[in-house]
């Protein structure tokens, strides 16, 4: 273990506390503010802590996105886990397969399809903007769910796969070859010993990715036009800027932590495993 002297503790706290103050203060503001009554938001709107505590702004925003939009919160919610959830599990599904395929068989030119897929993982989204926009065409998915769901799974699956396979390399071999002594297929090997002990790994990809899809506001905007499809970031960006009647400020506060309970619910849920996911996906041995 490290020794830190007193002036690196010092400073390493400094710089956490910091960076925890910029990340959490704004989502504190939002929140309190979500509670207040209007005629307090605009007497104190940098008072952090509401004088008293109001649910009025969680139905007013509710019926303002109705009213606004068109769009109810369950639609949008039921859009965003479709798009979000079909993206995650294709991703997961090929990048397992990949990672799998790539520590358990022994093939030519491994390490130039993995690093291949890496460099994907580097290309901007906004670089394969044009191409994708003409594949949904041809594919004639644009407007569709599937128009969100192919290119978040594009987006996941090199990611995915450098976890993945970071952990698969870690799990002992011998395992595997007494499971191929008493018979079981590749595939067995894959879904009873690979997967179940993947599970922080696992955890690390589904809040990555989950995020990522989650909060993904390009691609909606360029694929989707049908009101109706309407992601949850897309129809914020609607209510907060482009709809047809002004939000109040402790309105569009609730709207926002509507919108972001279902992370902190993937995060809760997984969150156990995703500090030993981090480090075993990026430390070998």
């Amino acid at each position: 273990m490290i020794k830190l002297t007193t002036r690196q503790f010092i400073f390493t706290r400094v710089i956490v506390g910091l960076t925890l103050a910029i990340i959490v203060i704004p989502l504190i503001w939002v929140l309190f503010i979500s509670f207040k009554r209007a005629d307090e938001i605009y007497q104190s709107v940098l008072f952090f802590f509401p004088k008293h505590f109001s649910f009025e702004n969680y139905p007013a925003a509710l019926v303002f996105a109705k009213k606004a939009l068109e769009l109810s919160y369950q639609r949008m919610y039921l859009n965003s886990t479709i798009v979000t959830g079909g993206g995650l599990l294709i991703a997961i599904f090929v990048a397992s397969f990949a990672a799998f395929s790539m520590v358990h068989y022994k093939f030519k030119s491994k390490e130039v399809y993995y690093t291949f897929i890496l460099l994907s993982y580097m290309i901007p989204v906004q670089v394969i903007l044009i191409p994708l926009y003409i594949v949904l065409i041809r594919l004639k998915i644009l407007n569709t769910y599937w128009a969100l769901i192919f290119p978040y799974a594009i987006i996941g699956v090199p990611v995915a796969t450098l976890i993945l396979r970071k952990f698969f390399e870690q799990i002992p071999k011998e395992i595997e070859e007494a499971a191929l002594i008493d018979g079981a297929t590749s595939f067995q090997i894959y879904r009873h010993i690979y997967l179940p002990l993947a599970k922080p790994a696992l955890a690390t990809v589904i809040i990555f990715l989950f995020l990522e899809m989650w909060n993904e506001f390009l691609f909606a905007f360029i694929f989707i036009r049908n009101d109706t499809l309407q992601t949850l970031p897309l129809a914020m960006s609607r209510i907060g800027f482009g709809g047809r009647f002004p939000i109040p400020w402790g309105v569009y506060s609730a709207s926002i932590m509507i919108a972001v309970v279902p992370i902190f619910i993937v995060f809760m849920v997984f969150q156990k495993w995703f500090i030993s996911g981090i480090i075993a996906g990026s430390i070998k041995g």
